[in-house]
């Protein structure tokens, strides 16, 4: 890898200094907290979706309680499983990417593997995708199996030391576990989404049914009232931190990449060129959207509380500090 004095590349420190507040944040404790964050985060999803089965079962049908609960939970487990397993592949199929080859992509290679030993973690699998689109992102549930995969459009507009600075923030999601932990967290989204549209079609099929019946009352109406409510604060809720923990997470890559590199010029020229393209858009996929090194919808960067991602320009501004 090639730094700005010609010096030989160094490993990544412990911890790294955030240019904002002058903290010291330690590499190895954000690790460990995502690692534990990703499975509170799987039992509060089978918790909260027993939950909402529950109260789908006093609102609708009493006597299926027990049914209710146990899809909810076989529901859960098997998001958090999958979420596990196979987010990686899933993001990579939606997003278009391919293998990148060694002859044809050579140089692309080069820097990964280099940024990889700057980094001291291995290599992660190195994909493509054909798009003019400047952009990039990472995928795998820890730096044993990670993955990258950058268009075509970013290799033709930026020179090495901006590559291995996009290539490098992107190793620091893998190695910091922001991967496995927003792919569980947005599991814990889809899977409240699903079942929000199941208790939607169950209450009104199920209300037919109780209009017919002698049944209800007092305790059903509550309930429905519960489930009402939590069926519309709970995506919203996990959508907010979902979007709240994005943000945070690439600030922290952002000055994680520009140590492995020891160049935050180069990244935050990268930056700046990113944010100056002028061609169309990265047509993404919204589950896979917040995995992206920038926005690939820009004028969602303007309303910072929609965005997966910080301004470009606060972004700059930060790694121009350093």
């Amino acid at each position: 890898m090639t730094t700005p004095n010609g010096a030989a590349p160094r490993r990544i420190p412990d911890a790294i200094t955030d240019p904002t507040t002058g903290r010291r944040i330690s590499l190895l404790d954000t690790q460990a907290a995502n690692r534990r964050a990703s499975w509170v985060l799987g039992g509060f999803m089978i918790v909260l979706l027993a939950a909402i089965a529950y109260l789908m079962a006093l609102a609708i049908d009493p006597a299926a309680a027990s049914t209710f609960i146990v899809i909810a939970v076989v529901l859960a487990v098997a998001q958090s499983l999958g979420a596990y397993w196979f987010s990686d592949r899933l993001a990579l199929a939606v997003s278009g990417a391919r293998p990148a080859n060694v002859e044809e992509h050579r140089y692309l290679v080069n820097v990964t593997e280099a940024v990889a030993l700057g980094a001291g973690v291995p290599a992660p699998k190195v994909y493509v995708i054909d798009n003019p689109a400047p952009n990039a992102f990472a995928t795998g549930r820890d730096p044993q199996h990670g993955a990258i995969a950058v268009t075509t459009g970013l290799m033709q507009l930026l020179d090495r030391q901006e590559l291995e600075g996009v290539v490098a923030h992107e190793m620091a999601h893998v190695k910091n576990y922001d991967i496995r932990f927003a792919s569980m967290l947005a599991a814990t989204v889809g899977a409240i989404v699903l079942l929000r549209d199941v208790a939607w079609r169950g209450m009104v099929y199920g209300g037919r049914s109780r209009r017919s019946s002698s049944g209800g009352g007092k305790g059903q109406g509550l309930a429905m009232v519960l489930l009402v409510v939590l069926l519309v604060l709970a995506p919203i809720l996990a959508t907010m931190l979902k979007l709240a923990v994005s943000r945070r997470r690439e600030y922290l890559a952002d000055a994680t990449g520009a140590y492995i590199t020891r160049n935050p010029d180069g990244l935050a020229s990268a930056l700046a060129k990113i944010r100056d393209y002028a061609g169309a858009p990265l047509e993404v996929s919204e589950g896979v959207r917040h995995l992206y090194f920038a926005n690939p919808v820009k004028r969602l960067n303007a309303a910072v509380w929609l965005s997966t991602h910080p301004p470009i320009d606060d972004r700059i501004s930060r790694l121009r500090r350093m």
